[in-house]
Formats: structure tokens, sequence, C-alpha cells
């Protein structure tokens, strides 16, 4: 992978992972409620589509970013997607998830201030 790919990729990496540190929490926020609206049904089916689309291999953060957030994100959804987010296993990896996009969001904000 030559130096533009990779930089490119690293964009597109971060865009996701800055994308996806919204969509969770607001794709369990929604689950969680117990009447949804058309609206709320049309965000959740646009999430899920967004997640279940997700091809990425988890090996890839680790190379470009040297962190296992792809990994965390494909956990998290097949989690929430089978309704075992309320479990320990489940609750474990969404807090990894959080602290490790809130790390990394807080790391590229400080280069982009440089």
């Amino acid at each position: 992978m030559g130096i533009s790919e990779k930089i490119n990729a690293i964009y597109v990496l971060q865009r996701f992972v800055r994308m996806s540190r919204i969509l969770i929490p607001t794709y369990i926020e929604l689950n969680r409620k117990m009447e949804l609206s058309e609206n709320d049904n049309y965000r959740i089916e646009r999430i899920k589509s967004v997640y279940d689309n997700f091809r990425a291999d988890p090996v890839a953060s680790q190379y470009l970013i040297n962190s296992n957030i792809l990994g965390l994100i494909q956990r998290v959804y097949s989690s929430m997607k089978s309704e075992e987010n309320d479990t320990p296993e489940g609750y474990h990896n969404y807090e990894l998830f959080i602290k490790e996009s809130d790390r990394l969001i807080k790391q590229w904000d400080r280069h982009l201030l440089n």
C-alpha cells in the first residue's frame, strides 16, 4: 500500500469511527424506547444498513492506526443486533468501544489543531 492509499484509508477510517461514535449510541437508545415512531423505525433501519454492509477487516485498523476499533465496532454491533447488549459482555464491549473511539477522536482532533 502506497502512502497516498494509506492516507486515504486512514481518512475513511476516521470518518467511520466518528460516525459510529454517534450511530451506535443512537441505535441503542432507539432500541430501548417502548414506542417507536415511523421516523425512529426509519433511523434504526438506516443504521442497520450501514453496519450490515460493513465489510472491513478488523486487522485494517490495527495496521493503519494501531487500534482494534474496527473489531470493537463489529462486536458491539453484533451484540446490539442479537440483543445481547444488556449482558455483561455486551456492556463491556460497548464501554471498550466508547473509550477507544473517544481516545482516537481526541487524538485526531489534537492533530488537526497542530
